[in-house]
C-alpha cells in the first residue's frame, strides 16, 4: 500500500484546492475528549502550496469530498470551504481532521466551484472548471486508513507549474495544475503549520496549552502546546504573556505538528492576537541597530519593518533557522504580522513581524509538446512548437496519468508514456543539451 509519498498532477488547478477540503468533521484535538470510535481511523488533510507571482490570488470554493474504497463511499465532507491558494506558500494549513471506517481507499472525488484568479491590478477571471467540478483522484495501489490511528494527508500545490497564459490576447487563463499527495501514516510535514482560528479553552495556563478551532471549520479543533521558546504577540504586533490569552479570543497560530497518543497537536512558536497578516516585498535595507529595515511591498509602497526582539524569527529558502544578517538587500520576504498605519500623514507605514522568510530560487521550466519516437527508458523526444527536444527523466521523477478531460488523474510510470501523447515536461536543460524532467503530466484520453 502507498503509505510513502504518492504524487498526482493535475489538469485542473481546482483539484490543487479541492484536495483541501477533502474531510470536515470533528476533531483532531490531542484533548482526548473524542477518542475515535472502534473501526474507524482519523484523516488530517493539510493544503500547502508553490504560489506564482503572476497573481493576487487564486481562490475557490470546496463543496465536497468523498473517499472511495474497500469500505465502500465515505462522504467526508459536504459544505462550503473558500480557499486562497496564494496564502500557502510557506506553510502547511489544516483544513479538516474526521473520523472515517478503517480500510483501503483507493479514491478521493472532489467537486470544486467558483475557481477566480485576481491579477495585481484587481482584474479578475473564472476559468471553466473540468467536468462540472468533479475531480476523481485515483491510486491503485490505495492508501490504509487503520484503527485508531491518524494519516496525514499532505496536499502540495505549485501554481507557477499550474496557471497558463492563453494566446487569446484578452489575458484569459487557463489552468492545468500540478499536485503532490503525500500520505503519512505516523509522519509530519516539513513545512510550519498556520491556523487562524478561536481560543475554545484554556487547558494549563501554566504549561501554555490550549484548544483552538479553525474559523473556516469550527468543528475543527486542535490542541497547541506553546514550545518554551514561543511568542505571543498582542494585536498591535508587540509581545506579551500567555495570560494575555482569553477563551474566544482570535489568533493566528504558526508552529509544528507533533503527534500525541495518536493525535496530532500543534507546538506553537508564536501565537498571535487579532488579525496578523502575511505580506510580500523585497528588501529595500539591512536591519539597523534599532531592529528595523526597510522592503517594498508588491504596490511599490515603502513600509518599515520592525524586528521584536527576542521574538522574530527568520527563516532561509529552505526552511532552516537565520538571523537578519540573512536580509540582503534585492531578497524577496514574506513577512507575518501586524501592520500599523501611520497616525500622522508622512509617517513610515510600520510593521511589526513576528516572522520573516526569505524567498527561495528553484522555479522548475516547464516544456509542453506532444511524445515522440523513439521512447527508451528514462528518454524521449518531445515534439514542441520550437522543434523537438530529448527529455531525460531524472531519478525519483514523477508521471501523471490525466484522463476523461481532466476529470481523472492517477500516478503513472515510463511504461505508461506512448507517441502521440499531449506532455507537461518539468525541469531544467541539462549540460548535455536534453532537457531533465523531475515531473511529468500526461494526456492519455
Amino acid at each position: 500500500m502507498s503509505n510513502v509519498s504518492v504524487f498526482f498532477r493535475c489538469i485542473s488547478i481546482l483539484v490543487l484546492l479541492t484536495l483541501a477540503s477533502i474531510l470536515t468533521a470533528c476533531g483532531g484535538s490531542g484533548a482526548g475528549d473524542n477518542p475515535p470510535s472502534p473501526g474507524t481511523g482519523t484523516i488530517g488533510l493539510l493544503l500547502t502550496d508553490m504560489p506564482t507571482d503572476d497573481l493576487a490570488e487564486i481562490n475557490l470554493d470546496v463543496t465536497e469530498a468523498i473517499l472511495i474504497g474497500g469500505p465502500g463511499q465515505q462522504s467526508v465532507f459536504t459544505g462550503n470551504i473558500r480557499i486562497n491558494l496564494l496564502d500557502l506558500e510557506n506553510y502547511v494549513q489544516p483544513i479538516a481532521f474526521g473520523e472515517v471506517p478503517v480500510g483501503t481507499y483507493t479514491k478521493l472525488r472532489l467537486r470544486l466551484e467558483n475557481l477566480e484568479l485576481v491579477e495585481h491590478d484587481g482584474d479578475t477571471f473564472h476559468p471553466a472548471l473540468p467536468a462540472n467540478g468533479k475531480i476523481d483522484l485515483l491510486d491503485q495501489g490505495g492508501f490504509d486508513v487503520l484503527a485508531g490511528r491518524t494519516l496525514l494527508v499532505e496536499i502540495d500545490i505549485d501554481a507557477n507549474k499550474s496557471i497558463h497564459v492563453v494566446a487569446t490576447g484578452n489575458g484569459k487563463y487557463q489552468v492545468r495544475p500540478v499536485v503532490k499527495v503525500n500520505f503519512m501514516d505516523g509522519g509530519l510535514p516539513d513545512k510550519l503549520a498556520r491556523i487562524e482560528g478561536q481560543v475554545d479553552e484554556i487547558l494549563d495556563a501554566t504549561a501554555g496549552t490550549f484548544v483552538l478551532c479553525a474559523l473556516d471549520n469550527p468543528d475543527m479543533c486542535l490542541d497547541v502546546d506553546l514550545a518554551t521558546d514561543g511568542c505571543v504577540l498582542n494585536v498591535n504586533g508587540q509581545p506579551t504573556t500567555f495570560d494575555a490569552l482569553a477563551v474566544d479570543d482570535i489568533v493566528v497560530v504558526i508552529g509544528r505538528y507533533r503527534h500525541m497518543n495518536n493525535d496530532v497537536v500543534i507546538d506553537a512558536v508564536f501565537v498571535e492576537q487579532g488579525a496578523a497578516s502575511q505580506y510580500r516585498g523585497t528588501v529595500n535595507s539591512k536591519p539597523g541597530d534599532d531592529g528595523t529595515f526597510l522592503t517594498i511591498d508588491l504596490d511599490g509602497n515603502e513600509i518599515t519593518v520592525e524586528l521584536q526582539k527576542g521574538c522574530t524569527r527568520v527563516f532561509g529558502p529552505e526552511g532552516e533557522i537565520t538571523d537578519g544578517t540573512a536580509l540582503q538587500i534585492g531578497l524577496g520576504i514574506e513577512v507575518e504580522g501586524v501592520l500599523i498605519l501611520p497616525a500622522v500623514d508622512g509617517d513610515p507605514t510600520l510593521l511589526r513581524a513576528a516572522m520573516i522568510l526569505i524567498d527561495g530560487d528553484d522555479e522548475d521550466e516547464r516544456l509542453s509538446g506532444t511524445i515522440a519516437e523513439p521512447v527508451e527508458d528514462p528518454s524521449f523526444n518531445l515534439s514542441t512548437a520550437g522543434g523537438d527536444i530529448c527529455v531525460v527523466l531524472e531519478d525519483g521523477a514523477i508521471i501523471t496519468l490525466v484522463s476523461d478531460g481532466g476529470a481523472t488523474m492517477e500516478p503513472g510510470s515510463f511504461a505508461d508514456l506512448k507517441a502521440g501523447q499531449a506532455t507537461d515536461a518539468f525541469g531544467q536543460l541539462g549540460p548535455g543539451g536534453c532537457f531533465l524532467a523531475n515531473e511529468l503530466v500526461v494526456q492519455i484520453d
